[in-house]
């Protein structure tokens, strides 16, 4: 890939290419996912594996809840998500 074609990519992150600016506050809400000690994924990712999505609603939290607890389309029909779900704030949780 030329110079050119790599600097051209990388010029839509800029600030005046967006369609509204990034929030300044951090976001306050989030959730942490890990893994039941029985998941087949524990051996390849780690007993420790966590990781966290911060949002800056309550709500866009509650959502994308939701949305971890629905059958994934790409999951075999009957097969359901196993994430250990757990709700945390930045004043009180985070890595």
């Amino acid at each position: 890939m030329t110079t050119a074609r790599v600097h051209a990519m990388n010029d839509a992150c800029h600030e005046h290419n967006r369609s509204r600016p990034l929030p300044q506050a951090p976001k306050a809400w989030g959730v942490r996912l890990s893994l039941p000690e029985n998941d087949p994924m524990r051996p390849i990712l780690g007993d420790d594996w966590h990781e966290y999505h911060w949002f800056a609603s309550e709500a866009a939290r509650e959502q994308k809840i939701d949305q971890l607890r629905r059958q994934f389309t790409y999951y075999r029909k009957g097969d359901q998500p196993s994430f250990i779900i757990e709700r945390v704030d930045r004043e009180t949780d985070a890595d």
